[in-house]
């Protein structure tokens, strides 16, 4: 078994905190628009606020994204020149 599966990549806690942020803008948003259920307060209701909040947490995520596929595309090319 080779020994470079076994080791795990570090994930910066301000990424991974960004990315739970935008999980949940996401699943807010999804729950407005699709389910009818608005659990923002009063003040934030407008027409598409449903779209905002899956667009902002959609950009909120892509760090995390770019950054994993930045640390297997790293990774990838460590084994290749091996």
């Amino acid at each position: 078994m080779d020994d470079n599966i076994n080791k795990t990549i570090p994930f910066p806690l301000g990424m991974l905190v960004l990315d739970f942020v935008g999980t949940v803008f996401v699943a807010l948003g999804l729950t407005k628009k699709f389910g009818g259920l608005d659990l923002l307060p009063v003040v934030s209701h407008f027409d598409q606020s449903g779209w905002l909040l899956i667009g902002l947490g959609v950009l909120l995520t892509l760090p995390f994204l770019l950054y994993i596929l930045s640390k297997v595309r790293e990774k990838a090319e460590q084994n290749i020149t091996k």
